[in-house]
């Protein structure tokens, strides 16, 4: 089945490059095209100024002319005023006309368009855009005017625009063709220097994919540029854990397989001496003495599975917020194992506050870290002995605390009795040295901290044996009781 277009331009992603690129060169363009409309303006208002004060000039002349005759006699030009208004060879002559107060034409031209609504400002030149015989012409008057008989009168002028359109071009061209060269020409630049600003990122990128899948060395950074200096500092933070994860995993595997062919070598031989022999009492060991290999093995098995189940908790996932008392786990915890402590002539006992005691967590993690601490005070205390296990309430603090009269843990190996498979030496109760390790991690997930204190302390204890307690913070502790 093949994918569907759709779907693979959704899975299609801009580059760094085109996404730098977009954000540089689409607003550079907008911002030229804005341009373009601003230069477009200012070249016409550049274009008509000169224009302007020459047409304002023709228009004062015509009116001075004018003022000096009378405008019902006819109006005659001299001869200065009539070279002056229609210019050299190579200009367009200005046309002109005088109208009355009421609009009727008294000399002149009388094509000029004239405006529908007069201005009737005093000595105030007005301008206005026309068309004349289909030619755009641009329009100058002004009121006020009087001639010698004292007769008001509007001097109007007017010449085409081909003039003003024809510089306002050359103005547009000399203002944009340079825009139009160096626009591009600044768009391959940034391209480039982008393109090579980036090339360090290339060259890691060809770094990461030659490197061998078991190579989980830092990254060099010192050719690296200072903005993705913290980048490789993260990834080479991530190599490191995972280096040291995979590294954790194999002495893990390693060990297991270790520990396992022990029993299961046991079991394999049990199985063979039972098979040879013909004496029922003799098959009877070896089946017992396989009974009880069997269960050491499935020990094993199950811890190894919890210790690869409270390790596999990612540190980034908040905790279980599931609210439980302490107390009451605590005490089905220890029922549990009331038979097997009666088996080896143990007195357990339990101990705990007459309040509930509430926190947050994951009640099977909490449950199996409780177990194998009652667990190992089981296997190390000698017959006659006695462990008691606690649910303490400390202010704010919650604590779970399991202390027995076995040979106690001296303090040089108080630390590493937490690492997977440490056993020991000279003790020879059987054990696989992992319930502790589950301890551990099993806390660290929860925030709590394992601790060991002097057994002495306690008014119903001796002065040997072994006391931990898990402490959780007082974080973790809900406001309202359960």
């Amino acid at each position: 089945m093949f994918p569907s277009p759709t779907t693979g331009r959704r899975k299609r992603r801009r580059t760094l490059l085109s996404r730098i690129l977009s954000w540089m060169i689409v607003p550079l363009f907008v911002m030229w095209s804005i341009g373009i409309v601003i230069t477009y303006f200012i070249a016409q208002n550049i274009a008509n100024a000169p224009y302007d004060r020459t047409l304002a000039s023709h228009l004062r002349l015509l009116r001075h002319e004018v003022e000096q005759q009378r405008v019902h006699e006819g109006v005659r030009l001299s001869e200065s005023a009539r070279t002056i208004l229609e210019g050299d060879t190579d200009q367009t002559p200005t046309i002109w006309q005088i109208l009355d107060a009421n609009g009727h034409s008294l000399a002149g031209n009388a094509d000029i368009p004239i405006p529908e609504t007069w201005a009737y400002d005093i000595d105030q030149i007005r301008y206005r855009n026309a068309t004349m015989q289909h030619r755009s012409v641009r329009v100058a008057y002004v009121w006020g005017g009087r001639d010698r008989d004292g007769v008001g009168f509007l001097a109007v002028v007017a010449e085409p625009g081909e003039a003003r359109a024809t510089l306002q071009q050359e103005i547009l061209t000399g203002m944009l063709t340079p825009q139009l060269i160096i626009l591009p020409l600044a768009a391959m630049l940034a391209g480039l220097g982008l393109t090579q600003g980036l090339e360090p990122l290339s060259l890691l990128q060809e770094h990461m994919r030659r490197r061998k899948p078991s190579d989980l060395s830092p990254i060099r950074d010192d050719l690296a540029p200072a903005e993705i200096a913290p980048l490789i500092a993260a990834m080479n933070n991530v190599l490191k854990r995972l280096a040291a994860s995979l590294e954790s995993q194999r002495r893990f595997v390693a060990n297991a397989a270790h520990q396992l062919k022990t029993p299961l070598a046991g079991i394999r031989t049990q199985c063979e001496l039972a098979l040879r022999e013909r004496d029922p009492a003799l098959m009877g060991d070896s089946l017992h003495q396989l009974l009880v290999g069997s269960q050491r093995a499935t020990r094993l098995v199950n811890q190894l599975l919890l210790l690869a189940r409270a390790e596999s908790i990612d540190d980034t996932v908040p905790r279980a917020t599931e609210s439980l008392d302490i107390r009451q786990l605590a005490q089905q915890c220890t029922t549990q194992w009331v038979q097997a402590a009666m088996d080896k002539r143990i007195d357990l006992g339990f101990d705990a506050a007459d309040e509930p005691l509430p926190v947050f967590g994951n009640r099977t993690m909490i449950g199996e870290m409780l177990n194998n601490l009652i667990d190992n005070a089981l296997l190390y205390t000698p017959a006659g002995g006695r462990v008691t296990v606690r649910a303490i309430g400390n202010g704010d603090d919650v604590a779970l605390e399991v202390q027995d009269t076995g040979p106690g843990i001296s303090p040089e190996h108080q630390n590493r009795v937490f690492d997977r498979f440490f056993r020991v030496l000279g003790n020879e109760a059987e054990g696989s040295g992992l319930g502790l390790s589950i301890v551990k991690e099993v806390a660290e997930h929860h925030q709590a901290t394992v601790q060991f204190l002097p057994p002495g302390n306690h008014h119903d204890f001796d002065s040997g044996g072994t006391r931990i307690r898990v402490t959780f913070p007082r974080d973790n502790v809900p406001r309202t009781s359960l």
